[in-house]
């Protein structure tokens, strides 16, 4: 089993990043960088940080200090669970946060590893992530830079406290959505997270819809996680290699997975 390495890069705001780095065993085909949910912390995408380093791809999955597990336990002692999950996946100090994470992350890598495209991945408050630096509108007031040539979101959010209705509607590079019919969000139901694949304009956006797949299977724990990983992974490697080809060739999905695509 591959393991990562630490790392701390300088941020362009003068704070530094937390990385973990999974390096390629051969020639690198690309950067990955992961982004972990609200409260996890470098280890909790390990699980896909090791299989994109196996497919050759440089993966850095971004600690995230600011909405990591210390600052979800402070919220949560003040507010509650849900009240303090709440604050902080809502907090546009975090994200903004997150984004200089990812610059940094992506600078990084890129010194590390010029070939290739450079794709920004996420799971729950890191799906919100990628969705803003892709361009996505929010009710926060964060921007994004849309820096990367593809993007995966892992349990996005649909319209709520940090969406708009039509929050999507001008992404434009190729994304891969995905969600499971157990991946319910803190308030309402798992089909709220096939939203934004709706609100999106054609071009090479995928959506895959997991059955039996919970929130956390996708950060790499709860029962089955290992058999959930294993439909979603070749949906990735597909998606990756097209973004790498400049093409949209579309994958047949493992049994007891949705697919759509536009």
């Amino acid at each position: 089993m591959a393991t990562g390495s630490d790392q701390r890069v300088p941020r362009s705001d003068g704070a530094y990043a937390s990385l973990h780095v999974f390096r390629p065993v051969s020639a690198c085909n690309g950067v990955a960088v992961l982004s972990p949910g609200a409260g996890d912390d470098r280890d909790a995408l390990s699980w896909l940080g090791r299989a994109l380093s196996k497919y050759g791809w440089l993966t850095v999955t971004m600690a995230h200090k600011e909405s990591g597990r210390d600052s979800l336990r402070d919220r949560v002692r003040t507010g509650g669970l849900r009240d303090g999950l709440l604050a902080l996946t809502t907090d546009p100090e975090s994200y903004d946060d997150r984004l200089e994470d990812a610059g940094a992350a992506l600078r990084w890598a890129r010194g590390q590893c010029h070939a290739g495209p450079a794709v920004l991945a996420g799971h729950s408050m890191g799906a919100a992530t990628v969705m803003i630096e892709a361009g996505a509108k929010n009710r926060l007031g964060v921007d994004g830079g849309d820096r990367f040539d593809g993007y995966i979101a892992l349990s996005p959010q649909g319209k709520g406290p940090i969406f708009p209705a039509g929050a999507w509607h001008d992404i434009r590079k190729p994304m891969l959505l995905v969600t499971g019919t157990r991946d319910e969000p803190i308030d309402g139901k798992w089909q709220s997270r096939i939203e934004p694949f709706a609100d999106m304009p054609p071009g090479c956006h995928w959506l895959a819809v997991v059955d039996g797949a919970t929130h956390f299977n996708f950060a790499g724990f709860g029962y089955g996680h290992g058999d959930i990983e294993a439909k979603v992974l070749p949906l990735i490697q597909r998606f990756l290699d097209n973004v790498r080809g400049h093409r949209c060739t579309v994958p047949t999905p493992a049994s007891g997975v949705k697919f759509d695509t536009k």
